[in-house]
């Protein structure tokens, strides 16, 4: 039996903005180092299904790198830092005591960029701040390469964490640790998006792979629709790392769970498509989009924190 027909759906769930502003204090004339208390916490972006990485994993927050601009958008090269939790099992949600400067500022948080145990390590912490852009609108438009941990997720053993990012603009007093009752409130969105392949298998021949073109391996950190589209080398294009074995013969069904970064494309050349392939060579295509392909602006990039969930049926 030949295939004769494939209906797919494409459902998505975005979470809310990463971003917290505020005025917590009367700024100082000179900025001064100062203690704040930042309480952090996780956006409800990936639903919890039954498979993929476990809701703990998707949420726990292990390390925070805080990061400071001054009002002009100027790095504070000495308010840099790793905090992080008691403990390996990480928190839902944190309160951490931090060093900061005073004064109107972008303070961002970079959580589980640090090894989480002993065998996990996929970001060289030293080059990352090494390389950090010394001014806010550079590093707006800073990418991070999550290929190490994007392949292991997709094609080994679970990891112990995801990368995270939000961000707080205000102004902040010089004084007690905790300025009175005040604190800096930051919602952390997950730096990958979640695509969820839902397969029901109603016909002949048997499904035998699954590839993905134009999937992204690197993220930047600021999330929104503003950023640029994404350069050539920031697509896997290993195939041990883009294609997936399938085995569904008739009558079965499955779902399988995949990792990638956001995909800023601003159109259908360089969107993420999926092509199945069966056992006689046959092959169907479709896009990871945000709305209807047949939509005249069809929305193509895929954003942080969302979970994309796609129905295929064959009949």
């Amino acid at each position: 039996m030949t295939m004769k027909r494939i209906i797919i759906y494409l459902l998505l769930l975005t979470a809310a903005a990463c971003q917290e502003k505020s005025d917590i204090a009367m700024p100082d004339m000179e900025p001064v180092m100062t203690t704040v208390r930042i309480d952090l916490g996780t956006a409800d972006g990936f639903s919890k299904a039954n498979v993929p990485l476990i809701p703990d994993v998707e949420n726990l927050i292990h390390d925070v790198w805080v990061i400071q601009f001054s009002e002009r958008g100027v790095l504070y090269t000495g308010a840099d830092r790793f905090y992080r939790t008691s403990g390996e099992d990480g928190a839902r949600f944190l309160t951490l005591e931090a060093q900061v400067m005073s004064g109107k500022s972008t303070i961002c948080l970079l959580a589980n960029l640090n090894k989480v145990n002993e065998t996990e390590e996929f970001f060289d912490i030293e080059a990352l701040q090494e390389s950090l852009p010394d001014n806010l609108p550079e590093f707006r438009n800073t990418l991070l390469d999550m290929t190490d941990l994007i392949h292991h997720i997709n094609t080994n053993e679970k990891p112990k964490a995801i990368p995270m990012f939000g961000y707080w603009e205000g102004t902040i007093g010089s004084g007690s640790p905790v300025l009175g009752n005040s604190s800096l409130n930051v919602t952390l969105g997950r730096m990958l998006c979640r695509v969820n392949v839902s397969i029901s298998n109603n016909a002949d021949p048997q499904l035998k792979e699954l590839k993905f073109t134009n999937a992204s391996n690197k993220a930047y950190y600021f999330p929104g629709i503003s950023c640029e589209a994404l350069p050539e080398d920031a697509y896997c294009t290993n195939p041990d790392a883009n294609t997936f074995k399938l085995s569904l013969d008739k009558g079965e069904n499955g779902t399988i769970y995949f990792y990638w970064a956001p995909n800023f494309c601003y159109g259908k050349e360089n969107a993420t498509m999926m092509t199945f392939t069966d056992v006689k060579e046959k092959s169907y295509s479709c896009y990871i989009t945000n709305s209807s392909p047949s939509d005249e602006n069809c929305d193509y990039n895929m954003y942080h924190n969302c979970n994309y969930t796609i129905s295929v049926t064959i009949e």
